[in-house]
């Protein structure tokens, strides 16, 4: 496994996107082994207190300017920002987010000499219309992409590929399901339907399995990538990873439901669930009725296609190219990592 060297310690890092779900946990990750200067880019300040001597430069990744003056002076990147949409974000923005604003960080990197960009993908860059089960690092870009943000991310991460070339090295992670403390996506959706009642029932038959990653495992694949991208003869340049945890696939719900039951909140039981295709279709609906009425008030409907082929299909992933090429082991468990989250969300909500 790779370890903490003293050129680790000596680096300056950049982290694009510092000031949210996963770019908090990295700050989290680095605070164990400081770089020698820590600068982060995003839309908000960062919190002061999140890493002694933290420099936070405000700005959106779709400004080349500042995104040039963000990257001068580092020897790395990590490139955590991006748009996360469910099909609510204005038409074009997820584009100029995923896709520009990667573009716009390896011209800079490119013309600030610096030495390796590790970028944030997806799982969800290969998934399309069908289930995925058991996809390593060779499985193809789906013909038909699952919505825009899946397409996006395939568009970046490609762009990411071909700018390695000596002497930028770059790489692509791609997490799973991410979760952990702040998590706005996956439990706080889940909890905030459950606690407003929107959620008499589950979806499918419960045998769909979805692959789950802690956040705080994610963040320390990063660190460990960035080092193997500057080590010396690196296997990391150039490739794509994906990152799970060590715990078996499990169906969506059933994965929620221990987290929800320790916030005070139940999951209907699995005896009350809709089939897949009713579920497919109501989402469908929803979406239409949605593009109907978007020229005079916004609805955003939280079923959607989309939604429910992520929590009705398989999406099952294998992560051993991680191990074998920057030595990477999840360092939370699956109890500590879910203890982490539920406290949190006691915590803050």
């Amino acid at each position: 496994m790779s370890t903490p060297s003293s050129e680790a310690t000596g680096l300056r890092v950049l982290v694009t996107g510092g000031s949210g779900f996963l770019g908090r946990a990295i700050l989290r990750e680095l605070a164990r082994t400081p770089p020698a200067q820590l600068r982060i880019f995003d839309l908000v300040e960062a919190d002061p207190d999140a890493f002694p001597g933290l420099e936070s430069q405000v700005g959106d990744i779709r400004d080349a300017a500042a995104v040039a003056d963000a990257c001068r002076g580092m020897d790395v990147v990590l490139h955590a920002a991006a748009q996360i949409d469910w099909g609510h974000a204005p038409p074009g923005q997820v584009e100029e987010v995923n896709v520009g604003g990667t573009e716009n960080v390896l011209r800079a990197c490119r013309e600030a000499g610096v030495r390796g960009v590790v970028c944030t993908s997806s799982m969800d860059a290969v998934c399309g219309t069908s289930p995925v089960v058991q996809a390593d690092e060779t499985f193809p870009y789906p013909q038909r992409f699952a919505n825009e943000y899946a397409r996006t991310k395939a568009l970046a991460e490609q762009a990411v590929i071909r700018a390695n070339a000596e002497p930028l090295r770059t790489c692509v992670l791609r997490p799973c399901g991410m979760f952990g403390e702040g998590d706005p996506y996956h439990v706080a959706n889940v909890l905030r339907v459950v606690k407003e009642g929107k959620l008499p029932f589950r979806i499918g038959s419960g045998r769909a399995a979805f692959q789950h990653v802690y956040v705080g495992n994610v963040a320390h694949a990063h660190v460990l990538a960035m080092r193997a991208l500057l080590e010396p003869q690196s296997r990391v340049s150039g490739q794509v990873y994906f990152i799970t945890d060590d715990c078996p696939a499990v169906n969506f719900f059933d994965f929620m439901e221990p987290i929800l039951n320790q916030l005070g909140h139940s999951l209907p039981p699995k005896s009350r669930s809709i089939p897949y295709p009713v579920m497919w279709s109501i989402g469908a609906l929803l979406e239409g009725i949605a593009f109907a009425c978007r020229s005079f008030v916004h609805f955003a409907p939280t079923l959607t296609r989309s939604s429910v082929r992520f929590i009705g299909h398989d999406h099952t992933f294998v992560g051993d190219k991680a191990r074998r090429d920057f030595g990477y082991e999840p360092l939370y468990s699956e109890a500590e990592a879910i203890e982490r989250t539920v406290d949190w969300f006691r915590c803050h909500g």
